[in-house]
């Protein structure tokens, strides 16, 4: 591939990211809009609609998405229009984290569009389309595009500026973004009651609060020690996962949905609506479980990375 032609897709992908970006940061704000739609005397208004029921964290998890979406896609698409050297890096990292997470996020992605927006048969073949796409063929051929010579070598040569992120590598930066992202997610949990699994029981309520706020807090200080590649992290990390890995599976098989769906105590029209969705403990360890073996892999696969304190003779 040549430079000329490297250089035309860095900017058309650095034009996409960059749209994508701001309209997510245009629809943020809007989709505030949503609570009002479902508030007493709004369009859309059901008995015990509020914090703690579904459709309250449905629409947060919307408006925070288009947040996250903004923040991501606006700094990335504005590097590779400017060529910066840190673009490969951060675009390889997303990209492995997308296809580690992608099965769980595509699942619940598709799940709030059925439940939200009602398409028609034809758009939900289309969406469920470009979302297999966007979970195979796209993240295959541009990881391929990234690491490739002519994209290394024409974006070294435009940034001759000292870039922080080149002394991190890439399995340490997927790392920490598969941090921010469960750190993401247990601020989700709060959203609903605090549920959070631990070892074939659901903790809910005060006790699951205090413990998604220590794995919270847990989980900044795994970041710190692994961007300073200290090897207390990386048995710390291992050790957590390991047993939040192992907990969660075992919660997971022993439930299924209608169960979870009971224990949160949804209103009666979002329960009606979910009781009777057909997943069962199996396909819940498989949606969920799976992301946390990988992070576990990864975290095994990243233990050279890590420096070993040498003891003063």
């Amino acid at each position: 591939m040549s430079n000329r032609t490297t250089s035309f897709i860095i900017t058309l992908i650095g034009i996409i990211l960059l749209l994508i970006g701001i309209m997510a940061a245009f629809m943020g704000p809007v989709e505030v809009y949503c609570y009002y739609l479902f508030t007493e005397g709004g369009k859309f208004h059901y008995e015990g609609f509020g914090f703690g029921s579904f459709m309250f964290g449905n629409i947060t998890l919307q408006v925070l998405g288009y947040y996250i979406i903004a923040i991501i896609f606006i700094p990335l698409g504005y590097g590779h229009l400017k060529k910066q050297s840190w673009v490969p890096k951060i675009s390889l990292t997303l990209l492995w984290s997308w296809l580690i997470l992608g099965i769980p996020l595509t699942m619940i992605l598709l799940f709030i569009i059925v439940t939200t927006k009602i398409p028609s048969i034809l758009i939900l073949i289309l969406i469920i389309i470009f979302l297999i796409l966007s979970y195979t063929i796209l993240p295959a051929f541009l990881i391929k595009f990234y690491r490739s010579k002519s994209v290394q070598f024409l974006l070294k040569q435009d940034d001759k500026k000292f870039n922080i992120i080149e002394k991190y590598p890439i399995p340490l930066l997927i790392i920490t973004s598969l941090y921010l992202f469960y750190i993401f997610v247990f601020h989700l949990l709060l959203l609903y009651k605090g549920i959070f699994p631990f070892l074939g029981n659901w903790l809910i309520y005060l006790k699951g609060f205090i413990v998604i706020t220590m794995s919270i807090l847990f989980l900044v200080v795994l970041i710190i020690g692994t961007l300073n590649k200290k090897l207390w992290a990386w048995w710390a990390s291992l050790i957590y996962f390991c047993f939040f890995t192992i907990s969660s599976i075992i919660t997971l098989l022993l439930s299924d949905l209608s169960e979870i769906i009971t224990l949160l105590n949804f209103p009666e029209t979002e329960t009606d609506a979910l009781i009777n969705i057909p997943l069962e403990g199996i396909h819940l360890s498989a949606i969920f479980g799976i992301p946390l073996i990988i992070t576990v892999g990864v975290i095994l696969f990243s233990r050279k990375y890590f420096i070993v304190l040498k003891k003063a003779v």
